[in-house]
């Protein structure tokens, strides 16, 4: 019973010390139960079987991520203990030597760890459980679920989970803080306080000769990524850029707490104003002392903005996509045999004539259109590139065909769904594209007016630039080109390519919409060509079967796809954001610990009390501003190697994305730090 009070006392003594620790982990285990909780939550939304099956797969990808967030919070969990072990050192010390045992110490510091287990966990998971009621309704609002059969959910699935991961966390703690006890030396313990943590001052000629090595890898570095992306052709490339990054924030780190006393004492009139020469000294302290923890927290950081702002835009992409990219509610397509037109015997075996053969039904279907996509053998597409891309382009487009189509075709698919229709001069052609890579390829070639010859006619680009459009329906912006060309242009001797067939639904009662989708699925579709493969394939197989592609089903999957993305990347950034900003708290009190004494001495010198605390905030400001910052650099030249990567979701909504991660890290990263100050002033004051 002793113990257990003297344990008690020592948590309400130490709250200061405790604050960072509890809020840690309290955001740990309600963040660990959210996610983790997601699959009972999305049980009870009224979703189409192919999005269940999404759903699925999305709680499975969440419980393999959860494993990898727990390994996270364990280290941080265990370095926060170690650091709070090493502030009371002292305290253990004169334990023993008022006659306490080490093993009576040892029981005191796993009751501790018990308690602050305990109360964590439970408030950890109140919080967890609130939060979650929130994360239903954007689970739902993404899957556009009905929420008619919500109510409040405590998955308890998700807290037996939380709570054997964290207690297995604890359990380390308590082992890894009584040997620590069980190994420690009497006089270590007793002078552990005394025991300062030198400060080697550097030569500020070398820290600028090392500051310009780090500008020159990073300088490097983001122009690789962004105006040179296109040079980096393998893994081993983008590697060794990545690899400069990181060297280069270290050597920032290392440089700068070196250089900022060098430059500071040259502004003679600030540095000898007030307090500020001792605030620039213990600043430079701070800093010299922190370089390898101070890069880790910079680049988890920018770790977090990326992933954040990344996850979020794809989100925000994939909505524009899928209003401009799936214009119709079904679309049935052929892809023929490389063959030339005129040797081409597609009697009875266009998709129109294939429906009917297969008595498919399409009495349900209005605003029929057809479209005849060709490729020609003498039109490639590296034709169409600028110089600069037709002689560092693949070989590949030098030798692909251009897909090719009527203007009228792409006129009458358009005009079923109220898009733009295109005019064209008969001596006029147009470049249909949607894909971020090819855009610019045509763009440089269409500006420099580059013409093509067709059976001897030569037609010129009736725009600079490619016309954003699809021809065939897709849930991403995956339109490679398709050259539009005037109706009387002869494709007769070209190779027939593909043949459409779009249709929306004569409907809007949504029991027949959900009826349709289900008729033209996957496997029932393929199952009503099963029975007719003859009048589909032709008697000799030589023909390929109907596909058909529904807005539902590339709906779900697009949704699916996104929700998983966008949440396995809000839950890795938000962990990488609190294990940063964690440990530069943590570093922060132990610095403030450990100037004590030189804040004593201020006082006694007759500094009054504002001044000293203005000196403390500035310290901590810029001491949380140093690496935020330089992440903030670093996320300018990632994000766009980020969007350029993921240029197959689309384009847009970047900045929302961008302003939402940023809300999200100021809310974190603001909290920690005022926390972080407030326990300061508590430390310095005793």
């Amino acid at each position: 019973m002793m113990l257990f009070k003297l344990s008690t006392r020592n948590i309400r003594k130490s709250m200061q010390n405790y604050l960072i620790y509890f809020a840690t982990l309290i955001l740990g285990v309600a963040i660990f139960y959210v996610f983790n909780a997601l699959g009972s939550q999305t049980v009870m939304l009224k979703v189409s079987s192919n999005t269940e099956e999404i759903i699925g797969l999305m709680n499975e990808a969440m419980s393999v991520v959860s494993v990898f967030v727990s390994i996270v919070l364990g280290f941080l969990v265990v370095y926060a203990s170690t650091f709070l072990m090493k502030r009371r050192k002292k305290e253990f010390g004169i334990y023993l030597t008022l006659g306490m045992g080490k093993t009576q110490v040892a029981k005191i510091l796993v009751i501790e760890t018990l308690l602050i287990g305990v109360i964590s966990l439970v408030i950890g998971l109140l919080l967890g459980i609130g939060i979650s009621q929130g994360m239903s309704v954007v689970t739902a609002n993404l899957f556009e679920a009905d929420m008619t059969n919500f109510r409040f959910m405590v998955s308890i699935s998700a807290i037996i989970k939380t709570i054997i991961y964290f207690a297995i966390m604890y359990v380390i703690v308590m082992a890894l803080d009584v040997i620590i006890v069980s190994r420690a030396k009497l006089i270590n313990l007793l002078y552990a306080g005394a025991k300062a943590q030198k400060n080697h001052a550097k030569n500020p000629v070398v820290c600028v000769l090392v500051f310009i090595v780090a500008a020159i890898l990073l300088g490097t570095a983001y122009y690789k990524v962004t105006a040179g992306v296109r040079t980096i052709s393998d893994f081993q490339g983008l590697g060794i850029q990545i690899a400069k990054g990181i060297i280069g924030t270290f050597l920032v780190f290392w440089s700068v707490s070196g250089m900022l006393l060098a430059i500071v004492k040259r502004c003679r009139r600030f540095y000898y104003k007030g307090i500020n020469s001792f605030s620039v000294k213990e600043l430079g302290s701070r800093i010299n002392t922190t370089v390898f923890s101070g890069g880790i927290i910079c680049l988890l950081l920018f770790f977090t903005i990326c992933i954040l702002s990344s996850s979020v835009a794809i989100r925000n992409s994939m909505n524009h996509v899928l209003e401009t990219c799936i214009p119709v509610d079904v679309q049935f397509s052929k892809l023929y045999s490389y063959d030339a037109a005129e040797d081409y015997d597609m009697t009875g075996h266009n998709v129109e004539e294939n429906l009917k053969a297969c008595d498919i039904d399409t009495s349900k279907l209005t605003d029929v259109t057809e479209m005849h996509l060709y490729a020609p053998e003498d039109i490639h597409i590296g034709d169409f590139f600028g110089k600069k891309f037709a002689e560092s382009g693949s070989d590949y487009f030098k030798y692909a065909s251009m897909e090719t189509m009527h203007i009228g075709d792409y006129n009458a698919f358009v005009s079923s769904f109220g898009g733009t229709t295109i005019d064209l001069a008969e001596d006029e052609y147009v470049i249909l594209c949607n894909y971020g890579e090819m855009e610019p390829r045509y763009n440089e070639g269409l500006a420099e007016g580059q013409t093509v010859t067709i059976k001897g006619k030569t037609y010129h680009p009736k725009y600079s630039t490619c016309v954003n459009g699809i021809v065939h329906i897709s849930n991403s912006e995956s339109n490679e080109g398709v050259l539009l060309v005037p109706d009387s242009t002869d494709l007769s001797d070209c190779n027939y390519w593909y043949d459409i067939y779009s249709a929306n639904y004569n409907t809007t009662d949504q029991v027949e919409i959900d009826a349709l989708n289900k008729y033209y699925s996957d496997a029932n579709f393929y199952k009503l060509q099963e029975a007719k493969t003859e009048a589909v394939l032709g008697e000799d197989g030589s023909y390929y079967s109907m596909n058909c592609e529904t807005s539902k089903r590339l709906r779900d999957n697009s949704v699916g796809l996104t929700a998983m993305i966008v949440f396995i990347g809000i839950y890795l950034g938000v962990v990488f954001l609190i294990s940063g900003a964690a440990i530069l708290s943590l570093k922060e009190l132990s610095e403030a610990a450990d100037s004590k004494e030189k804040y004593r001495i201020l006082r006694r010198i007759g500094v009054d009390e504002k001044k000293i605390r203005h000196s403390l905030l500035a310290q901590s400001g810029v001491f949380f501003a140093m690496p935020l910052l330089l992440a903030i650099v670093h996320s300018v030249f990632g994000m766009q190697t980020a969007m350029f990567i993921l240029t197959v979701f689309g384009r847009g909504g970047l900045l929302g994305s961008i302003l939402l991660a940023a809300a999200i890290i100021l809310v974190i990263y603001g909290f920690y730090f005022a926390i972080t100050y407030i326990c300061s002033r508590k430390i310095i004051s005793e």
